[in-house]
């Protein structure tokens, strides 16, 4: 059966705690939804919610760099 075309996508990879990913494996488990689906899904809500407008008018700290 051939899946629905989700539009244009971008692999991004990413290491976890060992921890974390044992909970994910069970979690998808319980869920029956894919793995990709879901950090997809978690990823993109997380970045719903950011402002990129107000993160981008903050200003550097002025912190001296060490020579």
């Amino acid at each position: 059966m051939a899946r629905m075309h989700k539009g244009d996508r971008q692999t991004v990879t990413s290491k976890i705690p060992r921890a974390d990913a044992e909970k994910l494996n069970r979690v998808v488990a319980i869920t029956s939804e894919s793995r990709s689906e879901l950090l997809a899904r978690l990823l993109h809500d997380h970045l719903e919610a950011i402002d990129l407008e107000a993160l981008s008018a903050q200003e550097a700290l002025p912190i001296a760099k060490a020579s």
